[in-house]
């Protein structure tokens, strides 16, 4: 059930919607007259809602047996609720505005690097070796095309390359985030 959590949860965001009356996607009114609006229907759906509150809380209490979850769960609702700072930001800026919006019961927090790893997989960003055994996350010739940036930094008084993400890379992270965190 644990692969279903965000699923569940969006689902029941959605159902919540619907029996207040609200359509989910586009947040208008549902019509008084509709079928929706009627008080047989609403009762189901409230029925429906207090399954999904039992299955939510079981799996909770299953979570917390095990100490901490073990992977992002991230809804697209809570996508929506992400608040990214204004200008170029650092993967480390864009995990922290995640992290606002992660229900910390069913998801375990997000890092920079977690991210990091998932854009190297796909091509985005590059792993280089230096001093040895060390290595660094640095930009490619794709990067630039996904809004990822390399500029100059400063680290104890010492000038770095740091990579950023102009908005045109806010916007691709926070698209694509989800199927990131889910991929393997």
């Amino acid at each position: 059930m644990e692969g279903n959590q965000a699923q569940l949860l969006e689902s029941k965001q959605a159902l919540e919607k619907l029996a207040h009356g609200i359509n989910p996607i586009d947040e208008s009114a549902i019509a008084s007259d509709h079928l929706l609006n009627n008080p047989q229907v609403i009762r189901h759906l409230f029925v429906l809602l207090n399954f999904l509150d039992t299955e939510l809380t079981k799996n909770q209490k299953k979570t917390n047996r095990r100490k901490r979850p073990n992977k992002v769960v991230l809804t697209a609702e809570q996508v929506e609720k992400i608040v990214l700072p204004k200008g170029p930001i650092s993967i480390s800026e864009f995990a922290q505005a995640v992290n606002l919006v992660i229900d910390v019961t069913i998801s375990k927090k997000l890092s920079g690097s977690v991210i990091n790893r998932k854009l190297k997989k796909i091509g985005v960003l590059t792993e280089e070796k230096i001093d040895g055994n060390k290595t660094r996350t640095v930009v490619n010739d794709n990067s630039n095309a996904y809004g990822i940036e390399s500029m100059e930094g400063y680290y104890n008084g010492k000038p770095y390359q740091r990579i950023v993400y102009n908005d045109l890379g806010k916007e691709f992270l926070l698209k694509h985030i989800i199927s990131l965190m889910a991929s393997d």
